[in-house]
């Protein structure tokens, strides 16, 4: 008789939703205490920023507050009334770009930042257009449909705010199955969504991605800078770097912005084949390794002079997928962790 196979245990996931979910159903005449009480939820759980709990249970949740509220378009109805700010860090990066392509691109680079599970991708297009993908790795249905159609929903609903213009997506997909009324999510998005996707996806034409953002934060906007690789200026006596190896550091300085960078992709930018960048680095007696390495040091001091910044935040500026990893490499650097570094005096 075959051992069936242990059973995975339970996902937890930081929500952003729950706040929201219930702030709305009070303020639409319905009493959610019976959830909270339920779901063993924090009794200011409507107040607080985001809520740890199991995915399963989430699930369950999303489910009971429909049953609640009657509403079975309770995730985009929320969507459409969420308060700013409620994303901090993240959204405020993602307001503070100067372009919606460049918002979708901050989306995906720090959405980890708010939970450590999604994985998000931003793809450029021949045609100048874009997609925008997001999910969880060995979940499809992710959230579930009510969070799905809350997070695109308000990603739209934001992107205009931003830049007080009603443009529409070129298209829409999502993991779950399609509702029994479609008319809801047509009216908000403009086209008409497709269903059993597999991924939940915003594809933009090249004309809505390349709109300005209105009123961008220019402190938060210098943080971006920084996360799109701005060279830090170089010592006067340094000497100059070969054309071929600042050529190399500015390419990995961009491409940190998409995680770890890889030769393929850099040897890419560069209009040479990965053989030919190996060579070329060679005969500057280094490596694609070492120029990795290289930057991603010079840079880490720069970031964390920079008190708006945390240390997780750091990391994922110099395409770390892991906190602990980043602090092996700065201590393999400097005799010390990122923090201890920090709080020495000469450090600012």
């Amino acid at each position: 008789m075959e051992t069936p196979p242990p059973s995975r245990p339970p996902t937890d996931v930081r929500s952003q939703l729950v706040g929201p979910m219930l702030a709305y159903l009070r303020a639409t005449g319905r009493d959610p205490s019976p959830l909270v009480e339920r779901f063993g939820l924090p009794a200011n759980a409507s107040a607080l920023p985001e809520v740890t709990l199991p995915l399963a249970t989430l699930h369950a949740f999303l489910d009971a507050a429909e049953a609640l509220s009657g509403d079975a378009f309770l995730g985009l109805h929320v969507a459409q009334r969420v308060p700013r700010g409620n994303y901090g860090l993240v959204e405020y990066i993602a307001r503070a770009s100067p372009t919606v392509r460049d918002t979708f691109r901050a989306l995906a680079r720090y959405m980890a930042l708010l939970e450590p599970a999604w994985r998000a991708s931003f793809q450029d297009a021949p045609d100048g257009s874009g997609t925008f993908v997001y999910g969880i790795p060995g979940e499809p249905l992710a959230y579930g449909r009510h969070a799905s159609e809350f997070g695109l929903a308000l990603f739209v609903h934001v992107g205009r705010q931003l830049t007080e213009h009603p443009w529409n997506p070129r298209h829409v997909s999502f993991a779950h199955p399609a509702p029994a009324d479609l008319r809801p999510l047509e009216q908000h998005f403009g086209v008409t969504p497709a269903f059993d996707a597999g991924r939940n996806a915003l594809t933009l034409d090249a004309a809505t991605l390349a709109l300005r953002v209105v009123d961008a934060d220019p402190v938060l906007l210098s943080v971006l800078e920084r996360a799109a690789g701005t060279p830090a200026a170089e010592p006067p006596a340094a000497p100059p770097t070969p054309p071929f190896l600042q050529q190399v550091r500015d390419a990995l300085r961009a491409s940190l912005r998409d995680g770890a960078p890889q030769m393929g992709d850099v040897a890419r930018q560069l209009h040479v084949s990965p053989r030919t960048l190996q060579r070329r680095l060679a005969e500057h007696a280094t490596s694609f390794q070492d120029e990795v390495d290289a930057v991603r040091r010079e840079l880490a001091f720069d970031y964390l002079r920079d008190a708006h910044l945390g240390v997780s935040e750091v990391a994922f500026l110099l395409g770390y997928s892991e906190l602990s990893t980043f602090d092996r490499a700065f201590k393999r650097w400097t005799g010390m962790t990122p923090r201890v570094w920090r709080e020495k005096p000469e450090a600012g």
